[in-house]
């Protein structure tokens, strides 16, 4: 008798089995092998309406303006934009499909629309939420137990960073592949076909295209193998071995890219490696902890300044942990292996061993890993409808609690996301002595032009940390201000303490430059331009400011090749065909300039002047006509031509 089949029986001869001797079977009620298909839509209903308040939210200035507000490739639906959104990273992330998205609602509404793209957050949610309901049924659960399951997947508090935050797009958008290509693998598995080999793995391909965290696919596909009890081959690994390489592609050329952004390096210092291999374990059971009881829930967990007690102290976990895993994995209790192999494998690659980002937790890791969590739950709640029934209306009640106390935390947890006030004077109730959280209030505070609000946050970070980008923030607000003297003496404090990001660095060299040039000081503005480009020939500002620069000391020939770096980075500014045009113009290049006029005019409505500098080019070859019929133009739409 095979150890399984010894399990089972040992199973069927106990009177009141415990959870940890339950072997995997299916423990479906035999009047409700077939579900009830209208549960899960009032699963659905549920989390849609606990969730609608995220449509009246704002964008966050939080990666929003980098993946979209200010995203020069969502300007235009065309095939060069499509191009580049597909071959460009974000802040050192390659995630193409959810910029690819954003491009698809930008095209559609004519503009970026907060409402259409939280309203697809949450639909996406919506179908996440329906494959986990879908997959806990293949797991053997109850349909009593998926439903509970289901409904702690769509409202669970943590669920908020994912659905509430555009920017997240990425977990909502990779769960509607990753979580398919699960419950497809499932259904070959018990069907012992692989007829859905190509679905699938086209469906992890464009997981993958959404989010870096899909490479864990392959492993959960081994944890599926284990749980279903198909022998520990190596036909179970070379099965999968184009996952594993795709995994592997993909892994490095995210490590490649975090690595070119200086988001590794930033996120390791002041840690060694131990250092790192106790702060993945306090995250690891920290999620578990916060599954349970999602307590203090923050959009960002800032690496602490050095290790506190509790970090090493989580060390203390593994033994019991362990132990315990060793004893259900020797007594065949596949179902509770499973649950935690789940979780682990999905979690493990976002514990911050290798460290990215801000900070050492995120709410919105956990959201497909907390699906082996879930699975848990209704495997426990099914051994009680099994063996304790006496016990099961308590249970129903306390689950009945939880789950209204759960909707209650996400309804309010939505609301932190409303705008960037709302998100960062939440974060400080938390962490004070964080840097980020102050600044990024103060720039919220200061994009809204309320100076007086802005200036103490900024000053209150650099008070806590010096930075050259804090400078660089406090400068802004004083440019802004119309205080040049105090925006240089910024820049210039910057400058000084030096930054490792060569673009931070570079931006500072060009917003000093501005301010110099708006002070008259034109000799020491263009040196500045030349080093800010220098460090980062990206800078679009740069390029822009150069450009005037040259447009103004009448050196057309150098304003013209700014313009033109400046389009072959950003070609969708239409504006800034216009200002080549002008230079264009100055040089006697009539006709090149109206080709760029052209196309200043065909994306740029509302402009009467680039009409009427048209009309001029025109004139100066001798198209009375078309020159008159521009500035006619021009003239009806309330421009007054020079007395000249």
């Amino acid at each position: 008798m095979s150890k399984n089949n010894k399990a089972n029986q040992k199973q069927k001869t106990s009177n009141t089995p415990t959870p940890t001797k339950l072997a995997t079977t299916n423990t479906t009620n035999n009047n409700e092998k077939k579900p009830n298909n209208w549960g899960i839509w009032v699963v659905l209903a549920i989390t849609f309406v606990i969730f609608y308040t995220c449509v009246n939210n704002q964008f966050v200035n939080w990666d929003d303006e980098d993946n979209f507000i200010k995203n020069p490739f969502l300007k235009s639906f065309d095939f060069e934009s499509i191009k580049n959104i597909f071959t460009q990273t974000i802040l050192g992330n390659y995630n193409p499909l959810p910029i690819f998205t954003f491009a698809i609602e930008r095209a559609i509404s004519g503009t970026l629309n907060p409402k259409l793209m939280h309203f697809d957050n949450i639909l996406l949610h919506l179908f996440c939420t329906f494959f986990a309901y879908k997959i806990l049924l293949e797991l053997k659960l109850s349909n009593k137990a998926a439903l509970i399951g289901a409904m702690i997947f769509g409202i669970h508090p943590m669920r908020v960073e994912s659905v509430a935050w555009v920017t997240e797009r990425k977990d909502v958008l990779f769960g509607a592949f990753f979580l398919p290509a699960v419950w497809l693998y499932i259904k070959d598995t018990l069907a012992e076909k692989r007829t859905r080999s190509l679905l699938i793995f086209i469906l992890f391909i464009f997981a993958l295209f959404s989010k870096i965290q899909a490479v864990s696919l392959p492993l959960t596909f081994l944890a599926i193998d284990y749980y279903f009890g198909r022998p520990w081959k190596l036909n179970l690994i070379t099965e999968k071995i184009h996952y594993f390489l795709a995994s592997l592609i993909i892994g490095l050329v995210g490590v490649y890219f975090l690595g070119q952004n200086n988001s590794l390096s930033e996120a390791q210092t002041n840690f060694n490696i131990i250092d790192r291999l106790f702060i993945g374990n306090y995250s690891y059971f920290n999620y578990i902890v916060k599954f349970i009881f999602p307590y203090q829930m923050s959009p960002l967990y800032p690496y602490p300044g050095s290790l506190s007690v509790e970090f090493y102290l989580s060390a203390l976990l593994l033994i019991p942990y362990c132990y315990f895993c060793y004893k259900w994995y020797k007594n065949g209790n596949k179902a509770l292996i499973f649950g935690l192999l789940f979780f682990t494998v999905n979690i493990m690659f976002l514990l911050q061993v290798l460290g990215a980002g801000q900070g050492f937790l995120a709410d919105r890791f956990t959201y497909i890993p907390y699906l082996g969590l879930i699975f848990l739950v209704g495997y426990f709640y099914d051994w009680v409808a099994k063996y304790q029934n006496s016990k099961l209306s308590i249970l129903n009640i306390v689950m009945g609690i939880y789950l209204v106390v759960f909707a209650f935390m996400t309804n309010v947890q939505c609301k932190i996301w409303e705008n960037g006030e709302t998100l960062w004077t939440h974060v400080l109730k938390y962490y004070q002595n964080a840097t980020t959280p102050w600044q990024n209030l103060g720039q919220y505070y200061r994009e809204n032009k309320l100076y007086d609000k802005a200036l103490p946050n900024i000053n209150k970070a650099i008070s806590l940390k010096p930075s050259a980008s804090l400078y660089n923030s406090r400068g802004k607000i004083y440019f802004d201000s119309n205080k040049r003297d105090l925006a240089i003496q910024d820049y210039n404090a910057g400058i000084q303490l030096g930054d490792k990001n060569p673009k931070t660095l570079g931006e500072i060299h060009v917003n000093r430059g501005a301010a110099l040039a708006s002070t008259g000081q034109l000799d020491q503005a263009i040196i500045d331009f030349n080093e800010g480009l220098t460090l980062d020939p990206t800078q679009l500002n740069g390029y822009s400011n150069r450009g005037l620069y040259h447009f103004q000391t009448r050196q057309y020939e150098k304003a013209i090749a700014d313009q033109t770096s400046y389009l072959k980075i950003n070609p969708l500014n239409y504006e800034m065909y216009y200002e080549r045009a002008i230079s264009k113009a100055a040089m006697g290049r009539y006709p090149e300039a109206i080709q760029d006029f052209d196309i200043a005019i065909e994306h740029v409505k509302n402009k009467p002047f680039f009409y009427y500098e048209r009309g001029r080019s025109h004139q100066a070859l001798g198209n009375s006509t078309a020159a008159q019929r521009d500035f006619d133009t021009a003239k009806s739409m309330g421009f007054t031509p020079p007395a000249n």
